[in-house]
């Protein structure tokens, strides 16, 4: 099966993983999760823990142009028929809002009062909430049934569309792609998109887990496989793989400049108990991992700012 890189289409590529030893990251997943939970997942106990719509064996290779990394994968994803516990869900929701909170002093200073905000892949609709007491005005786009379902009971306002098929009243201060930006087929059309539904200066934020991290150990083993296993990183369960600086250039290239980014962890772990050891050892996972700059952390969070003149990356079409 022929993989163009998603980033500057070219078709030459490296392993970076086989698939048999993506197969073995994915049981040494399974057995760390079970440590910590004291059991196997059970049914929709495993969801983001265990169980991934990119969490299969599959070939994962990087682009010989620009090192962006992507799952040799046959089939499309389908998230709007992901399944979870209703049950489980509001037992996560604080975790989530409180861990969106610890991000105000990045975000909240970037937007004026009542800013028009849209976060696609709203999931629990945690972020939501956090941005309106920060005194925004957000919305949510998330195409899943039950996610979505979710976060329109805690009051959120959640439209099942994908970002493509939105069109709102006005422009748009600030776009949050949040932990999705990855699972897109085409990171190019979704910015050009994004970009055209902002303000003159308006913001897109992304998230994403970083390439790089995955690829290169820069702790001793032990160190670097908590912190692959704590930030979901192990088997790498996601479309495509992002470097700080493929993403900087994707987005000057689509029309934004960066202006900030940071080192970051897995908004949450999400176990359904977190006793004191595993919190201790998160702890100290995100306290070892969040602070070498967002080119060496698990994930990445970069926020572009909209310009007027958009360039040309890799002479892409």
């Amino acid at each position: 099966m022929g993989v163009s890189c998603p980033v500057c289409g070219a078709i030459t590529h490296y392993i970076v993983r086989s698939r048999s030893e993506v197969e073995l990251e994915s049981r040494l997943r399974a057995r760390f999760v079970e440590a910590r939970l004291g059991h196997a997942p059970v049914g929709l106990e495993a969801m983001d823990l265990t169980e991934f719509m990119h969490g299969g064996p599959a070939e994962i290779v990087a682009c010989a142009v620009c090192g962006t990394l992507r799952r040799k994968e046959q089939y499309a994803a389908q998230y709007d028929l992901d399944r979870y516990d209703s049950t489980l869900m509001e037992h996560l929701y604080p975790r989530y809002r409180d861990a969106f909170a610890r991000k105000r002093d990045h975000f909240q200073p970037l937007l004026r009062p009542a800013a028009e905000v849209l976060e696609v892949g709203s999931h629990l609709g945690a972020f939501l909430e956090v941005a309106e007491t920060w005194g925004w005005k957000p919305t949510g786009l998330d195409i899943g049934r039950e996610t979505s379902a979710f976060a329109r009971r805690r009051g959120g306002s959640v439209k099942r569309v994908s970002l493509d098929g939105y069109s709102p009243a006005g422009r748009l201060d600030a776009i949050f792609i949040w932990n999705c930006f990855e699972q897109l087929e085409n990171p190019w059309d979704t910015l050009r998109y994004a970009r055209n539904l902002l303000s003159r200066h308006g913001i897109v934020v992304l998230r994403v887990p970083n390439a790089e991290f995955y690829r290169h150990p820069v702790h001793r083993p032990a160190q670097w496989f908590r912190a692959l296993s704590y930030n979901n990183l192990l088997g790498f369960p996601y479309l495509n793989g992002y470097s700080l600086d493929a993403l900087t250039r994707l987005l000057e290239f689509t029309g934004f400049e960066v202006v900030a980014s940071f080192a970051t962890s897995l908004v949450t772990p999400p176990y359904p108990e977190i006793g004191p050891e595993v919190r201790k050892e998160w702890y100290r996972v995100r306290t070892e991992t969040e602070h070498d700059g967002a080119a060496s952390g698990p994930w990445i969070e970069i926020v572009g700012r909209a310009v007027s003149l958009p360039g040309v990356f890799f002479n892409k079409e």
